[in-house]
């Protein structure tokens, strides 16, 4: 028998044999911008009609998921600000709904680039996280500065008004140290993340083509406009560390903070010290297998990503994975875009319980009683639940 011998179904069914839950070091995962899509969590509601209640009381949740440009037939691409004020506001109700409803304690709790923010935001850590919806929306560094006009980028290659920038980044299958030796040749393109077996580079989008067919490598463009991680996006980072200081709780949450900025936990921080934690996290490259190997050598081993989708946690399990002494990880999504939401949340909280994970299971119990009432009603009950 396998020492961490498992088994799960297409449907969901799963079961892990040897594991301790006492020995689970779980880390809730924070992914980046440009994560959300339209209609995520739509029907969440639907299910836990009191989380929604309570939150709309301190919350614009309408601001908060930026519904005008995530759940309207007439939406637009949304910008950098509405991706980022999206993504933490998915990231804050699934992290209410896993701590007030299910009860589920995280040991650690990472980001991934802008993660960082939707973390502390989250987690309890900040005192009013919600004033950030309307700074975030107003603000000229995700407006204009680092995405828009790209006006730092401007500034940085010392560009003419009239000159225009084609800017985009490219997700290539190739490891950093094969990147770095060719950046030489393309001052305007930069290696921005850095993930294991695969990369982001960004910049003029003619230099980084051209990187990559120096390169060998086929690059999948994201046709996303942000300057994060870029010399360019140092100009504003004193701006982001005014933006981000925000007054914290007294009384904080246990929790361990895995700062990609300084590669190590933090406990208990002062506004101070966050506030530079992103500063510095959103204007460096991100080497994001480093985060990762930090919070493995603390006791993370299981990894619980927070937000829409499941990027995040696919880059997690193949960094793990290639390590041999890592074969006791685990790396599981909330949200999954290609499944109805209760279908995903349903699957995770399945391998939770099999991963021996404290969790309360009374919210199942209370929507499976509203379900049925529901069926009752509709004559047809909601298929998705049962996939």
């Amino acid at each position: 028998h396998q020492q961490q011998w498992h088994w799960h179904t297409p449907s969901g069914s799963c079961f892990y044999a040897n594991i301790n839950h006492t020995e689970q070091g779980l880390t809730f995962v924070y992914p980046g911008v440009g994560t959300t899509y339209p209609d995520m969590l739509s029907d969440l509601h639907e299910y836990f009609p009191a989380l929604y209640q309570k939150l709309e009381k301190t919350l614009d949740l309408k601001a908060m998921l930026q519904a005008d440009s995530y759940y309207s037939d007439n939406a637009k691409q949304p910008s950098l600000s509405q991706q980022a004020i999206s993504g933490v506001g998915a990231s804050y109700l699934l992290t209410q709904l896993f701590l007030s409803e299910f009860d589920v304690q995280p040991k650690f709790a990472l980001g991934y680039s802008m993660g960082e923010a939707s973390m502390w935001a989250s987690l309890g850590v900040w005192q009013q996280p919600e004033s950030l919806i309307e700074k975030t929306a107003h603000s000229d560094i995700f407006n204009q500065q680092i995405s828009g006009e790209l006006s730092a980028v401007r500034k940085e290659w010392q560009l003419d008004e009239n000159e225009n920038i084609q800017w985009n980044s490219f997700v290539v299958r190739a490891q950093a140290n094969h990147i770095k030796p060719l950046l030489k040749d393309y001052p305007k393109a930069y290696l921005v993340i850095a993930q294991g077996d695969t990369c982001v580079i960004a910049g003029d989008e003619n230099q980084c083509r051209e990187l990559l067919k120096q390169l060998g490598k086929r690059g999948i463009a994201s046709n996303m406009i942000t300057a994060m991680h870029t010399p360019a996006s140092k100009q504003v980072k004193m701006q982001l560390q005014q933006f981000y200081n925000l007054g914290i709780k007294p009384s904080q949450t246990n929790i361990g903070f895995i700062s990609a900025a300084y590669n190590t936990v933090l406990s208990k921080p002062n506004s101070t010290d966050i506030a530079k934690s992103i500063a510095t996290t959103f204007t460096e490259p991100l080497d994001f297998g480093n985060v990762i190997e930090t919070a493995v050598s603390h006791g993370s081993n299981l990894f619980l990503e927070m937000g829409a989708d499941r990027q995040t946690a696919s880059i997690i399990d193949k960094l793990t994975k290639t390590k041999n002494s890592n074969v006791g990880t685990h790396s599981l999504a909330v949200n999954s875009k290609g499944q109805p939401t209760i279908t995903s949340l349903l699957k995770c909280i399945a391998q939770l319980i099999s991963l021996r994970v404290p969790i309360s299971l009374t919210p199942l119990m209370r929507s499976s009683l509203e379900i049925k009432l529901k069926a009752k009603t509709e004559l047809k009950g909601s298929t998705c639940v049962h996939e």
